[in-house]
């Protein structure tokens, strides 16, 4: 496809993803391509790559491109095409190692440029010519766009996360170095990761048939059950997933069970399962010996949880509708596990779209949700049992905080340290040996940003 036809639907999707505040941009980019029939494979690779990168890379790449068509007394485009334009000729080659020509070359099927499809595209929309040398100009001013720890507005643009994130982080008592490190980190696509869920085959034994079968394939460097797939593959058709010995996980979802690190006899209650990656994950590690109560206050994601129970068959895991909890007797939990509803923050190297969708009211909103949650699930936990607290966020405010205010109002429970359970399952994690709170980071750990939090019931 002529790469400007293909950057005018880049523009027209990244306008849908905008104009949606709601439906998520990998859902939005499948249903436009799929009622686009004559996309073909490399088109339709090339297009989700081009919008994903201009997504991760949104608030600097348009701010880039309008500075320069300001400076230079030019029409001002669309949101979209702003974005597109300087996330394509600057930021994304340069801060993400996206380089736009891997996946145009391919979709064209000849050599492109992109500065100059971007400049047809931009004249076609606008009526008006760019000057020639229009992406060398927006590459000269990149260093302009490099932070200054004392201006919050610049670091917000060098980290391409908004500015009340990173003033949240900044509060939070990460340093402007570091939220530099994160954002960055968060411009890179996220590794496919699985976990070895199978009882009876070992990670190794899985790593083996992957290499027969010709797909690329690591251990994960934290989770003795994680696999990183390095290669692009389609696994949903292939036999260890339908026979339930691998799942898709986030490195740093695997040790949120690893945190709790239940005994194989414990009665778990699973508060917000959700689809049930964690759950079935507890069930692994009790060895399936155990008794865990599956619950969620959106049954449609515990119905995906029920499909997933078909490939695994744990007799273990229980599905329940807690109904506001009267089928539940206080104190009768070994542990529960509260992996509550989010900002998602930390899962935006996934969904980019994330970070310029929440806002601080939003946050409030949620903020309340999970106190919510704690007060209604902790009662739960008996003598000596553990709650643990889990998000997939960034901000302190969902995470440290929350539970922070918790123990305030609950003497009952006192912090609890997580060395303990993850050295049982030989995880190297650099831990004091008093350390009860974990911030998994992308630039630290690899991993997506999680959080988890251990209490003891006294």
């Amino acid at each position: 496809m002529n790469p400007v036809s293909l950057l005018g639907h880049c523009m027209e999707l990244l306008g849908q993803i905008e104009r949606s505040r709601a439906t998520p941009a990998d859902v939005l980019t499948s249903s436009y391509t799929r009622a686009r029939k004559y996309l073909g494979a490399k088109e339709r690779r090339a297009l989700s790559e081009i919008v994903f990168a201009t997504l991760r890379t949104k608030n600097a790449a348009e701010h880039l491109a309008r500075t320069y068509f300001d400076e230079n007394v030019l029409p001002q485009p669309s949101q979209a095409l702003a974005a597109l334009m300087g996330a394509v000729a600057a930021i994304a080659p340069a801060w993400a190692s996206f380089n736009p020509q891997e996946v145009l070359d391919p979709a064209a099927g000849t050599a492109t440029d992109p500065d100059h499809a971007l400049a047809t595209l931009y004249a076609r929309t606008l009526g008006t010519e760019l000057p020639a040398g229009w992406g060398d100009a927006l590459r000269r001013m990149l260093p302009s766009l490099e932070c200054s720890p004392c201006n919050r507005a610049q670091l917000a643009l060098a980290a391409c996360l908004p500015e009340w994130i990173v003033e949240s982080l900044c509060t939070g008592g990460m340093l402007a170095s570091e939220v530099l490190a994160l954002g960055r980190a968060l411009l890179r696509p996220a590794p496919l990761v699985l976990r070895s869920a199978s009882l009876t085959q070992t990670r190794e034994d899985l790593l083996e048939q992957f290499a027969c079968d010709g797909i690329a394939a690591r251990p994960t460097p934290l989770s003795p059950s994680g696999i990183v797939i390095e290669q692009r593959t389609y696994l949903l058709d292939h036999p260890l997933y339908r026979t339930g010995a691998i799942e898709v996980q986030d490195e740093g979802s695997q040790l949120v069970a690893f945190a709790l690190a239940p005994e194989e006899e414990w009665n778990i209650l699973d508060a917000c399962a959700g689809a049930g990656g964690k759950t079935l994950h507890l069930a692994q590690l009790q060895r399936d010996r155990g008794r865990i109560i599956a619950s969620d206050a959106d049954r449609r994601r515990l119905e995906q949880l029920a499909r997933r129970l078909k490939r695994h068959r744990y007799r273990s895991i229980h599905l329940a509708n807690l109904d506001g909890h009267r089928s539940l007797q206080p104190t009768q939990f070994d542990a529960v596990l509260l992996d509550v509803p989010c900002t998602g923050s930390g899962t935006v190297r996934r969904a980019p779209e994330i970070k310029w969708r929440i806002h601080t009211r939003q946050l409030e909103r949620i903020v309340a949700k999970q106190e919510r949650i704690l007060e209604q699930y902790h009662a739960y936990v008996r003598s000596g049992g553990v709650l643990l607290y889990a998000t997939c966020s960034l901000l302190p405010e969902e995470n440290q905080r929350v539970v922070e205010r918790f123990l305030a109002r609950h003497a009952e429970f006192e912090p609890d340290p997580l060395a303990p359970a993850f050295e049982r399952y030989g995880i190297a994690l650099p831990l004091s040996p008093d350390q009860w709170q974990l911030q998994l980071l992308p630039h630290r750990h690899g991993t997506d940003g999680f959080f988890v939090a251990r209490l003891r019931r006294r």
